[in-house]
């Protein structure tokens, strides 16, 4: 346990004062400015899920997040964004150093991918959202999971769910080969995390809410073109294609999620390599993609390349540089423009990233052959 704490501490203040310089210098940006109003609407009793005053955007976040945001907006505008930050990059990395200890005798392969897990972070902390948070009580959640202690990782399944709805179908997976006990806790930590946004609103209101989230959250799908398989292959002028192959990875990688969930008992499953494939999938197809939103997909460096041969690694090494370290400042600009315009390596490396994690999946399927180090 010290170790995980003195490792979090010391990456997730590292990481952090890589990024002061350029918070210092912009302040709150459009994304934290949406949750300073989102939240101060919600504890007016008005809705968070309407226009907001100017400069904000449209509020997409379930009504914990915006009753939990009060504390950073307490604390003003300038120190509530950067304690937000400091917060992204310490649970970002206490998910982490629960699967993973630097030590002496690291070799440079993991040097390099932990440089890359870095790397990712600082452009998502860049942009003040709250993925990293994401990722990280993910992989916390899944931690605990590997060690059954299930009331405790119910609980961060279900307070990652109520800052972005999609860690439910993690959940739902969980459950699927009904585990009685993560059940029970994620769903009842589900209704007492109800409990923060009821005190600004009231129990009935909340679930109106939550409707209304639902309702503005779907609608926003129709009309988003990022960084997604079929985004950016239309963009290139085959959208057909795009459309084909986004569907195609939806139905395969489903379906290899799902047959290795059932296949493979609990106490051989390796929860980091499934986590990979399921968050490079849904970076894959979901409209919603953008650049900062990769960063669900950096621990899977580390995932994978503690599974991978020396071969295999160069592959990972490839995908690493192309999704990660060539949208960073170590390169100039100029150089790699044509190979970063529109985002386009970035969301094929993933792709790659995908079937990379998938076929490692499938080859578990098939064989019943789990490799020690990726549990």
């Amino acid at each position: 346990m010290r170790n995980k704490l003195l490792q979090t501490f010391a990456l997730g203040t590292w990481s952090f004062l890589c990024v002061l310089p350029v918070l210092l210098k912009t302040g709150p940006n459009v994304v934290t400015l949406t949750y300073f109003a989102g939240s101060k609407n919600l504890w007016e009793g008005v809705s968070p899920y309407g226009w907001l005053e100017p400069g904000a955007d449209l509020f997409f976040y379930p009504p914990f997040f915006a009753a939990a945001w009060k504390i950073f907006g307490l604390l003003g505008p300038m120190a509530g964004v950067l304690f937000w930050v400091f917060v992204n990059a310490l649970v970002f990395w206490w998910g982490i150093s629960q699967w993973f200890l630097i030590k002496n005798e690291i070799n440079k392969w993991l040097w390099f991918f932990w440089i890359a897990t870095a790397i990712e972070l600082d452009i998502s902390l860049r942009y003040q959202q709250a993925n990293a948070l994401l990722a990280g009580l993910i992989l916390w959640s899944l931690s605990a999971l590997k060690d059954r202690r299930m009331g405790l990782s119910g609980f961060l399944m279900a307070l990652a769910t109520h800052l972005k709805v999609f860690p439910l179908l993690i959940a739902l997976a969980i459950a699927l080969p009904l585990d009685i006990a993560f059940f029970a806790s994620y769903v009842a930590s589900c209704f007492i995390l109800l409990g923060l946004p009821a005190l600004a609103v009231g129990f009935p209101e909340v679930l109106w809410l939550h409707w209304e989230q639902f309702q503005s959250t779907t609608a926003d799908f129709s009309q988003r073109q990022l960084l997604d398989l079929r985004a950016c292959l239309s963009r290139l002028g085959m959208e057909s294609l795009g459309a084909l192959a986004q569907k195609g990875a939806g139905l395969l990688g489903g379906l290899t999620l799902l047959l290795y969930r059932l296949r493979v008992p609990n106490p051989e499953f390796s929860w980091g390599l499934w986590y990979t494939s399921f968050v490079t999938l849904l970076l894959a197809i979901t409209p919603k993609a953008e650049s900062p939103t990769f960063v669900w997909a950096a621990p899977g460096y580390l995932f994978l390349a503690k599974a991978l041969n020396s071969k295999a690694k160069l592959l990972l090494g490839f995908i690493a540089f192309s999704m990660t370290i060539v949208y960073s400042s170590i390169l100039p600009k100029a150089w790699v423009l044509s190979f970063t315009e529109n985002y386009l390596s970035k969301t094929f490396a993933n792709f790659a990233f995908w079937g990379l994690s998938s076929f490692l999946l499938l080859r578990e399927i098939v064989f019943k052959k789990q490799k020690g180090p990726l549990n």
